[in-house]
């Protein structure tokens, strides 16, 4: 007997062995699969429900054969198409899979196979192409197709005549219609050739009549089926959307031999028919598709073959003609039958099993009812309060019942916390929840819950609780836990409270001290960092700033030598100020986007100039966009300020090489800017710290270490995601993706030109450079005699130049003197230049005025735009930027 044993448990382990195998053969052969992109193109328009019915047979089908497919179904809409508008549309269709052919190729009806196979597009000799449902086929068209198979409808008028006579036996004329297209023709043709096999005395029995129902005028074209006699039957070959407006005024029915205008919610008006359903034609297609696919079959080898037909009838028709069920024949598929009239013997069954059990379930109700009066146990909970112990421990018992939803305390604690002694020392839960702090509620309701529910077998939670004054708040401690119960009348809640107001007061104390310390650290820390940063620049300014005072002391190309040093080292400070004051902005949260028309080419060109004097001749600086110009819209300034950070970051640590910067749109989606470079690259360890502030990754290296920071910053005000991918020693590529909302519109174009921010001197009249004086006269609002001397002296004795030291003496200078250009301060006494802006602007509309100002928020720029200004430059004047404004409104200084 032991022998018999062990040689079933070794079979049973073989057989568990080899079905382990055998599974994850089969997981693996699984994971395997290939993903097949399979493209279905539909005749007609995709709100008929047949098109439904095809869709649920072709995944059917494939998931039959366990393929993973990608479908992408096209609806041709035929109906509201000419011959040469489908095959032009299947050709755009098809020219999308150019580089990336799909595997296999569904058609379904006669239509979209016709115009497919004669357009000869390319694909459709490359791709294996099967087509379903196609009643008329013309063979020719299929010469020199190797990789074209499919399935034919009959179309069998015979047949259909026949069920229409099972149906209405004295048929005295037969209505075939038909139109002048193409399928038109050959219908016609087909039913007269299947006519022929009738019997000759059918023949004469039965008259045929063809209707051209699209070249009959509205009354004739009515009248046939309004006045059809009762032996006429209609026929219809083809499925055609004005149809439905005849058979409906018609008291005899409507007979079609495609499985088109007939099918779930559809008012087609036609009764029934022999062809084949939809859900058959989609998945005969798919079902021959997948064995392609899997190699069971040769596209090559399978000849064409016909769908199988069966009866088909829509209930709604056969309610308005008055048929019974019973005419019909056995295999009849109907449509549209409700579900009572289609399962009537199980909706009986059901509703006869439905009252036994009903009984029966009463029954034993009634008999558990009894049963447990009978064996009903009364449980009594008895509390043991160790009272003595508790007072010692400072701590108070109290317990919760479900059903009367009452506390109950000892009398100790009335006595500790001042509270009016209650009957029975109980306490209603709602006042004293109305005493627990609005911001503890909550918490002490979900842990009285989780309690009650089991899901917490013992439960302690703190909560603050005023006892004595409304106002006066003292932290509790309570432990508690659900009592075991039969029933849930005697369920309650047992529990211990004790008072932690001093441990809670010392917890508040040691976290204002931490708070203090690191508040303190972090002041500390940002003022040795900034003031480190200050110093560096300041130190070059000052020295070399001295060493210009000795004129002899130097050849005029170390002097020159010297000035860039303080120019580069003043950009630096200027630069450093500005990412404070940046910075400061963004922890205030007073920035906001401006959404305007941004040209993607034009924000790269922007940066690219502004950078590439500062490029070694040893790195290549290159921009990388898409083909065509983009235009989106977004905050320019803060696209720029994104790009020109992370490319200071790129110079800094590139010494050769390149240095790249784009942009790319990922499917409509995102727009990613990049900046790639050859430089030393970030380890891993140091990319998860390079945003945070005033992180270096060399001590060395210029700057305080904000820039990525900032930029962080500003892509959380884009909602986007900031990325990095670096090797050491093979360079970086910073990324930030920028989300597409729905409503920033973007376009394509070779050369889209975009309103600049302050119009030109091309955008003023010209009639008024043409009445410009021989003498060109700037007038200078500057209440700081130093800033004018720096604005004099640059711009220099090619203009008269006129002084007002406040907004007024402006105001007076424009109005007694021919002024061509105006340079405005904002911060001025007496009279600021906003204001004085707007008073000139009554004046004249076309003087340009350029506002200049110390401030460095937007802000001031908007509210200068909104009052009138032109343009718009920040102290420090950088005398290029300052020269190169003129210009755009003045022409004709040299400079």
């Amino acid at each position: 007997m032991k022998r018999i044993h062990f040689i079933a448990f070794n079979i049973m382990a073989a057989i568990f062995i080899i079905t382990a195998v055998l599974g994850i053969n089969g997981c693996h052969k699984n994971k395997s699969q290939t993903d097949y992109n399979i493209l279905v193109i539909h005749s007609f328009d995709s709100l008929y429900t047949w098109g439904k019915e095809i869709k649920e047979g072709i995944n059917d089908a494939f998931s039959h054969h366990n393929l993973s497919v990608k479908i992408r179904h096209f609806y041709l809409n035929c109906e509201m198409l000419n011959a040469r508008q489908e095959i032009d549309t299947l050709s755009r269709l098809l020219d999308e899979y150019t580089y990336d052919p799909p595997h296999m190729i569904l058609i379904e009806d006669d239509q979209a196979t016709f115009s497919l196979i004669t357009s000869n597009h390319p694909i459709t000799h490359i791709v294996p192409i099967i087509f379903s449902g196609v009643s008329y086929l013309n063979c020719d068209i299929l010469t020199g197709y190797n990789n074209i198979t499919g399935f034919e409808c009959k179309r069998d008028f015979i047949a259909c005549y026949k069920l229409a006579k099972h149906i209405i036996p004295n048929i005295t004329r037969i209505n075939i219609l038909t139109d002048s297209t193409v399928l038109g023709q050959s219908s016609r043709k087909e039913f007269l050739k299947q006519w022929q096999t009738v019997s000759q005395t059918e023949k004469e029995k039965i008259k045929i009549k063809f209707i051209p129902y699209r070249e009959m005028k509205t009354f004739r074209v009515l009248y046939p089926f309004y006045n059809a006699s009762k032996g006429d039957i209609f026929i219809l070959p083809k499925w055609d959307f004005i149809i439905s407006q005849f058979s409906n005024i018609s008291a005899q029915p409507f007979f079609t031999v495609c499985n088109e205008g007939i099918g779930e919610n559809i008012t087609g008006g036609i009764l029934g028919g022999i062809f084949t359903l939809p859900y058959q034609q989609g998945f005969d297609g798919a079902n021959l598709a997948a064995q392609i696919l899997k190699g069971e079959k040769t596209i090559t080898n399978v000849p064409l073959q016909y769908h199988k037909d069966r009866p088909v009838f829509d209930w709604p028709q056969i309610k308005r003609l008055n048929i019974s069920k019973s005419q019909l024949p056995e295999n009849s598929f109907i449509y549209n039958i409700p579900i009572y009239e289609k399962y009537k013997t199980e909706f009986i069954i059901i509703i006869l099993t439905a009252f036994i059990l009903l009984f029966f379930l009463i029954f034993l109700y009634l008999l558990e009812k009894k049963k447990k009066k009978r064996i009903q146990i009364r449980l009594h909970n008895k509390q043991e309060l160790l009272e003595q112990a508790l007072q010692v421990g400072n701590f108070h018992t109290w317990s919760y019942d479900l059903i009367t939803r009452k506390l109950t305390f000892d009398k100790h604690f009335f006595q500790s916390t001042g509270l009016p002694l209650t009957e029975n020392y109980k306490i209603n839960r709602i006042s004293l929840i109305r005493r627990i702090h609005p911001d503890d509620r909550r918490n002490v309701y979900n842990t009285l819950l989780s309690s009650i529910y089991g899901k917490d077998a013992k439960v302690v939670v703190q909560f603050r609780i005023s006892l004595n004054s409304p106002d006066e708040y003292e932290w509790r401690e309570t432990h508690f836990s659900l009592s075991p119960y039969i029933s849930y009348s005697n369920a309650q809640i047992y529990g211990l409270c004790s008072s932690i107001e001093h441990i809670k007061q010392r917890e508040m104390e040691l976290i204002v001290a931490r708070d203090l310390a690191a508040k303190a650290e972090l002041r500390q820390s940002f003022v040795a960092n900034i003031s480190h940063e200050i110093r560096i620049p300041l130190n070059a300014i000052i020295g070399f700033t001295n060493l210009l005072s000795d004129e002899n002391a130097f050849t005029p190309n170390e002097r020159q030598s010297f000035i860039k040093t303080i120019n580069r080292n003043c950009n630096i400070l200027l630069k450093l100020i500005n990412d404070i004051l940046e910075l400061s902005k963004l922890e205030a949260n007073t920035i906001s986007l401006v959404s305007e028309p941004c040209n993607m080419e034009q924000i790269l060109e922007l940066v690219y100039s502004q950078h590439k004097m500062r490029i070694p001749e040893s790195i290549q600086f290159s921009i990388e966009t898409p083909h065509k110009q983009t235009i989106i819209k977004s905050d320019s300034i803060r696209l720029t300020q994104l790009l020109s950070n992370i490319l200071d970051n790129a110079i800094k640590f590139t010494q050769e090489g390149n240095i790249t910067i784009g942009y790319s749109i990922d499917h409509n989606q995102y727009l990613t800017l990049f900046v790639k470079d050859s430089g030393i690259g970030i380890s891993e360890e140091e990319q998860n710290l390079i945003f945070d502030r005033f992180y270096k990754c060399n001590e060395f290296t210029q700057g305080p270490g904000l820039g990525l920071s900032i930029c962080a910053a500003i892509a959380q005000l884009f909602e986007a995601n900031i990325s990095v991918e670096s090797k050491p020693g093979k360079g970086s590529c910073f990324s930030i993706h920028i989300p597409i909302r729905k409503d920033d519109q973007i376009s394509f174009g070779e050369d889209r030109e975009i309103k600049p921010l302050f119009p030109t001197n091309a955008d003023h009249n010209t009639e008024n450079n043409e009445n410009q004086s021989q003498e060109t006269t700037l007038l200078i609002a500057e209440d700081i005699e130093s800033n004018f001397l720096l604005l004099k002296t640059i711009i220099g004795n090619r203009c008269r130049i006129l002084w007002a030291k406040n907004g007024k003496e402006a105001i007076e200078l424009y109005r007694n003197n021919s002024v061509d250009l105006i340079l405005l301060d904002i911060k001025m006494p007496e009279m600021n230049g906003i204001e004085a802006l707007k008073e000139i602007r009554k004046l004249s509309a076309d003087i340009p005025i350029i506002m200049q100002t110390a401030y460095a928020f937007d802000s001031d720029k908007d509210i200068a735009i909104e009052a009138g200004c032109t343009g718009f430059i920040t102290k420090p004047i950088n005398p290029v930027v300052l020269k190169q404004t003129i210009s755009n409104y003045i022409s004709g200084i040299i400079w």
